[in-house]
């Protein structure tokens, strides 16, 4: 991908090469591009607009669906199975712009993640994506207005971003070069095996970083948020340590955390990256911004490593990354801090339960009526469901099975079905019942 960012007006241009090889075992006469950009429930006035579509140089035409944030392309001749293709996207884009003098949000729509402020310009899903073809087909399900969007196969990005010289870009991957030109500055980035990439221009923030053998752990944040920035790269390199010893290898070496303002959302995950919000920044020592930073730290393993179509089986990552937190907690502040965070949890999720009980853990994103809802599920029925599990299973065992998963399914994309058979498998017992128990497969 190359991409032209003028970071004043919030704008971008670029094109990208996508390489794919049908691996479907169908053959496949459409390609679909998610433009999640256009979501106006998740990124506000943003936008991202497709100009030109070319396979081999050859222009080809497209249709748009769903409120514009789906590409659909007609092969004139059906991809078979295993055979390659690449398909060049030429597209513009606006970032949506974050109120001056509204701190909170209130009146912005969207979580902020396509977002000029000023101090950052925060380019997530900014780009045409190839959807994610599953067995049930190509994976487009519009969005609810809350919880995740952004879905995508690993792959391995090759981009350059030029941008004005002075805002320094913070972006998923490694930066292996710097070009500078008059005026502005070429960054070429890598990133292997990474669902997205993203990219935050940030301006006058202050980095904190840690070494932690091959791995670094960077934070951004403002002048005004430094210690905050100081204590959220202490708890990033603790909670990396931790689910490294836990899991298994983190999939990136680098990971960035960044300060943004954002509306409805206290953290966001993607490739490598991590956004925090500012608001929370005010206030550190509170123990939600502990979670919300090792919350979004295991996402690199769940999430970023190992997949999952957050549309069908939304529990699938954030169980985990929930659950890690608690684990994170009790490192980090002792067992009983920890314990009381999983007991309210467990609260939240029975309290749903009674209030829902047509609904479960298990249930796909649509089905939820809202946020608060979707939350006292796949968050707290989804960590509460691990706690169970791993009472049943005990510690090692518990952990030998999650650790054998995350080997198993790295760089895929998961479902219900291998976790249940990876345990199985790994234990050599049944736990089916307890699946059945909490709905988790439905």
């Amino acid at each position: 991908m190359n991409l032209v960012i003028d970071y004043d007006s919030g704008s971008f241009e670029g094109c990208v090469t996508v390489g794919y090889t049908n691996v479907t075992g169908d053959p496949l006469s459409e390609l679909f591009f998610r433009l999640f950009a256009n979501d106006a429930t998740l990124y506000g006035d943003a936008f991202v607009q497709v100009n030109e579509v070319s396979i081999q140089t050859a222009s080809m035409p497209f249709s748009l669906l769903l409120d514009e944030t789906v590409l659909m392309i007609s092969l004139d001749d059906p991809l078979q199975p295993e055979e390659a293709i690449e398909v060049d996207l030429r597209f513009t884009g606006q970032a949506s712009n974050w109120p001056h003098g509204d701190p909170d949000g209130s009146s912005h729509t969207g979580y902020g993640i396509l977002t000029k402020s000023s101090s950052a310009l925060t380019l997530t899903a900014f780009y045409p994506m190839l959807a994610v073809y599953s067995d049930e087909g190509w994976a487009l399900d519009p969005s609810t207005g809350f919880g995740d969007t952004l879905m995508g196969d690993a792959a391995s990005y090759s981009v350059e971003v030029v941008a004005k010289s002075g805002p320094l870009p913070v972006a998923s991957g490694d930066l292996v070069m710097v070009s500078p030109q008059t005026g502005s500055t070429t960054y070429s980035f890598e990133a292997r095996n990474a669902r997205d990439f993203s990219v935050v221009l940030v301006e006058g923030l202050e980095p904190v970083t840690t070494q932690i053998g091959d791995a670094v752990i960077r934070t951004w944040f403002t002048t005004s948020h430094y210690q905050a920035g100081l204590l959220a790269n202490e708890m990033a390199v603790v909670s990396f340590q931790l689910f490294e010893e836990m899991i298994g290898p983190s999939p990136f070496r680098e990971i960035e955390l960044v300060e943004v303002p954002l509306h409805h959302a206290a953290g966001v995950e993607f490739s490598g990256l991590v956004l925090i919000g500012s608001q929370y920044a005010d206030r550190p020592e509170d123990p939600f911004f502990s979670i919300i930073v090792s919350h979004e730290m295991a996402h690199q393993w769940f999430y970023a490593g190992v997949g999952n179509d957050v549309s069908e089986h939304p529990w699938l990552d954030e169980s985990f990354a929930v659950y890690l937190s608690y684990e994170f907690l009790g490192a980090y502040f002792g067992a009983s801090t920890a314990r009381r965070e999983l007991n309210q949890w467990q609260a939240v999720y029975e309290n749903a339960k009674r209030d829902w009980s047509h609904l479960s853990i298990g249930s796909p994103k649509y089905a939820f009526p809202n946020s608060t809802v979707y939350s006292s599920f796949v968050y707290s029925g989804g960590a509460t469901f691990l706690r169970a599990l791993r009472t049943t299973l005990g510690d090692d065992m518990f952990y030998r099975c999650i650790r054998t998963y995350y080997q198993r399914l790295l760089h895929s994309i998961a479902t219900p079905v291998d976790l249940l058979r990876t345990i199985e498998d790994t234990c050599d017992c049944q736990v089916d019942d307890l699946f059945s128990e909490f709905r988790v497969m439905l």
